[in-house]
């Protein structure tokens, strides 16, 4: 006897669609991939991810509390506790930092990493023995994907539990399991989770970062990191970009209905925790912050708008008392080593296989006609013409396809598409029981947006 089994994805989605929501999803703990490994006793990094959304979380455990401070910029940052950094506050009192995508429903994460640290904590109502997480978040709903699967306290425990020392993951892992860059070049592209590390002497620096920017990221030549279309140059320079948006923009303005306010909450933001375990002052703590965060603006360009959220903590352990550096160079130091964090936040792609338009028969073509659903109201419905096929999707726009667009679909494999957009995203055609078509799964990968065939 046989047993059938619906593809992951397509349960996954299928579970959190049509049953009860967040109860149902099971955090997914992984030490593979690309990370960084550093040598910085006392502090411990551990993520977890929803591969339902797909969306995660990072957590940043102390083995004994940390002076902290924050820099907040940006149209509309997400964090929580941050109040408590402003204070001035010359005693350590930083448990934890918990980064998470999922908007502002992605904060339950660090209420998660405190109610867990609680727990392990005795006598944990004494007021000296409260657990203090600081949080931040970034936002990985709405065009990239059509659930609204987001990091809760569940994930934050589970990312606690995973907590080790020596190693960040890199890439889409964490809270930057689905986040991009690039929009303000309309050219967005996939960016994830990095860190880096430094040393000079006894001093130590480690940065983590994430980053899901409005803005492009740039390597030190001042060359585009990442790009749609290649040419012999690579991506180009930032310098060229930026002379081509200005001329544009003293173009005539396009007739039309002027631009809307911006209604809330920003689609972009970078996040950045810098840990030293230099012994500093709060006020040298403070602009070490600032100028951390200042420099951040040569690795991502545009940087800080008002279609950014970004927030930049930055903490000591205060293990080197002596024979540190100057608090400004201790900032230069760091400065590049989140240069560094930024560079090693896109992901590893796959290397591009050459696709090849294959002629489909009528017959075939039928199998993959129907209704599919991507979330509850979302519904992509694929129709026959002939030998050709098309979609149009409706309930929701995406980065994707426009809703109520119809698009044609290339055959380029038994059951892969290409959708004939600037795009060219990817559709596989998942088969279930009886070899029969059940679903899709637009942009199979480390970021697949899953969809359910409908019975009806």
């Amino acid at each position: 006897m046989k047993i059938h089994v619906l593809p992951a994805a397509l349960l996954s989605l299928s579970a959190f669609s049509h049953a009860s929501g967040q109860d149902t999803l099971v955090p997914h703990v992984s030490s593979e991939g690309p990370a960084l490994h550093y040598d910085f006793p006392g502090i411990r990094v551990g993520v977890a991810e929803y591969e339902a959304g797909p969306t995660g979380g990072t957590v940043i455990v102390f083995d004994r509390p940390a002076k902290g401070a924050v820099d907040v910029r940006g149209g509309s940052p997400g964090t929580i506790n941050t109040d408590a950094l402003r204070l001035s506050y010359e005693e350590p009192f930083v448990n934890a930092i918990t980064l998470a995508g999922g908007s502002s429903y992605g904060l339950s994460v660090a209420t998660g990493v405190a109610n867990a640290l609680k727990e392990r904590t005795a006598n944990a109502g004494y007021w000296d023995n409260i657990r203090t997480v600081l949080g931040a978040i970034i936002f990985d709903l709405g065009g990239r994907r059509y659930n609204a699967a987001t990091p809760d306290e569940h994930l934050g425990r589970a990312a606690l539990d995973a907590a080790r020392s020596g190693w960040v993951p890199l890439g889409a892992r964490g809270a930057g399991r689905f986040a991009m860059q690039g929009y303000y070049f309309d050219d967005p592209q996939h960016s994830g989770q990095g860190a880096a590390f430094r040393q000079i002497g006894p001093v130590k620096v480690l940065v983590v970062t994430v980053v899901n920017a409005v803005g492009s990221i740039v390597d030190r030549g001042g060359r585009v990191v990442r790009c749609r279309h290649l040419d012999q140059d690579g991506c180009g320079s930032i310098a060229d970009r930026f002379a081509t948006r200005t001329m544009e923009m003293r173009s005539p303005p396009r007739p039309g209905p002027p631009p809307e306010a911006r209604a809330g909450l920003t689609a972009h933001t970078t996040v950045t925790v810098v840990i030293t375990n230099q012994t500093l002052p709060f006020a040298a703590l403070q602009r070490l912050a600032v100028q951390v965060h200042n420099s951040m603006a040569r690795a991502i360009q545009p940087f800080g708008t008002e279609d950014d959220g970004d927030t930049l903590f930055a903490l000591t352990t205060g293990d080197v008392a002596v024979g540190g550096l100057k608090p400004i160079d201790l900032g230069v130091l760091a400065s590049e080593t989140a240069w560094d964090a930024i560079l090693a936040s896109p992901p590893m792609l796959p290397e591009e296989q050459p696709r090849e338009r294959i002629d489909l028969a009528a017959a075939a073509a039928d199998e993959f006609a129907g209704r599919y659903e991507f979330a509850p109201g979302v519904i992509a419905t694929v129709r026959r013409d002939g030998v050709e096929i098309s979609m149009a999707v409706a309930g929701a726009d995406s980065e994707y396809l426009a809703a109520g667009n119809e698009v044609r679909l290339r055959h380029i494999g038994r059951d892969e598409f290409e959708l004939q957009t600037g795009r060219a995203d990817l559709i596989r055609f998942d088969r279930c029981l009886q070899r029969t078509v059940c679903g899709f799964t637009l942009n199979p990968g480390q970021w697949p947006v899953p969809a359910v065939r409908l019975t009806n």
